[in-house]
């Protein structure tokens, strides 16, 4: 049996074939680095931002399944990546797997358990403990960072549909689709606090300087900004137009939230918009054309870059943030999906 997605509860993976290197089998340049999810592929596809270009392909295990990832996260201290991925076959085991950002070698092949619908992987601040969404488990696996194997797995509740999650501080929190709420988890108690947002939730950011978390509801075409200390919502319409917002991320100095418009699901056609939020003034002051299903989304560290991953188009584009212009596409694998950025010494969080 094909393995079928409950991503965002409305789309099928695509069936795909295995995928081995592309035009490169080298390891990723001493350049900083960006790493893209290619779901339907199976790889992870390595862009030197330098050159703005892949420079290699890492292809994930194929068996005793092929493994497509969903997403993928390079650890605060840049000494591994992880990488979220489900078998193709229904009813397989679900995997984390550790690859070394240097040489693309795979350090770890961590089992989860099946039936999970694994989607987002990030790591607290001091890269010792691994967090992934299970989806249909409406859970959150915890898993030992430095041994490789899962502690445990912290319920969230029924029904809640956890999908992307960020930390701020000691904090993780995550956007429930189901549920349509954001969940705020302590991991040193596993307690679990819930606001709800009136949408389908599928990512959170959290701004550098600690004081906002915000979420991308789909199907209301908003964005939510919490203010963390007085837990106030503030509801950010995106304009007319819109198709569906899906990742987003903040800049280095918390001015700006850049939100990817994908559309595609509920019937709606793929976007190609990348919009800029002005973070205090909560309301979105410019766009930059990208591809087509506009979707993940990372800072270069100095924030002057934007990738953008294109799912249905294949490709990541780099946006100057300044000049809000599209610089240089770069074609990867099919269904770009999850995406981070290694820059040397550390990954962005």
């Amino acid at each position: 049996m094909v393995r079928t997605s409950l991503f965002f509860g409305l789309v099928l993976f695509a069936v795909g074939c295995g995928s081995s290197s592309d035009d490169s089998p080298e390891p990723s340049s001493k350049h900083d680095s960006v790493f893209v999810a290619d779901e339907d592929s199976g790889t992870i596809s390595v862009i030197d931002e330098a050159k703005a270009q892949r420079v290699s392909t890492i292809a994930l295990p194929t068996s005793p399944d092929m493994y497509m990832p969903h997403n993928v996260q390079v650890a605060p201290d840049g000494m591994s990546v992880w990488v979220a991925a489900a078998p193709m076959t229904k009813g397989g085991v679900e995997k984390a797997f550790v690859l070394d950002p240097a040489t693309g070698e795979l350090l770890a092949n961590i089992d989860l358990g099946p039936e999970l619908h694994v989607a987002h992987v990030v790591l607290d601040s001091t890269s010792s403990r691994a967090y992934i969404t299970a989806n249909e488990a409406s859970a959150v696996i915890e898993v030992d960072a430095n041994e490789r194997k899962v502690l445990r797995s912290i319920d969230l509740g029924a029904d809640r549909g956890p999908h992307g999650m960020r930390f701020c501080g000691d904090r993780l929190w995550i956007a429930n689709m189901t549920g349509k709420t954001l969940a705020e988890l302590d991991p040193a108690s596993g307690s679990v606090t819930e606001t709800d947002v009136g949408g389908v939730a599928v990512q959170t950011a959290c701004a550098p300087n600690g004081k906002y978390v915000f979420v991308s509801l789909y199907d209301t075409k908003e964005v939510i900004r919490y203010e963390i200390d007085t837990k106030k919502v503030t509801r950010i319409a995106l304009p007319a137009g819109s198709q569906g917002p899906v990742q987003l991320y903040p800049s280095p100095d918390s001015k700006t939230l850049w939100v990817c418009d994908q559309g595609v699901l509920m019937g709606r056609p793929a976007s190609d918009l990348l919009y800029a939020v002005d973070i205090e003034a909560a309301q979105v002051t410019g766009k930059a054309v990208v591809g087509q299903g506009a979707h993940g989304v990372v800072l270069s560290d100095d924030g002057g870059l934007a990738y953008v991953t294109n799912l249905a188009a294949n490709t990541v584009s780099v946006v100057d943030t300044t000049k809000l212009e599209t610089i240089a596409t770069v074609g990867v694998g099919t269904k770009p999906n999850g995406i981070s950025h290694w820059h040397g010494n550390g990954g962005m969080p």
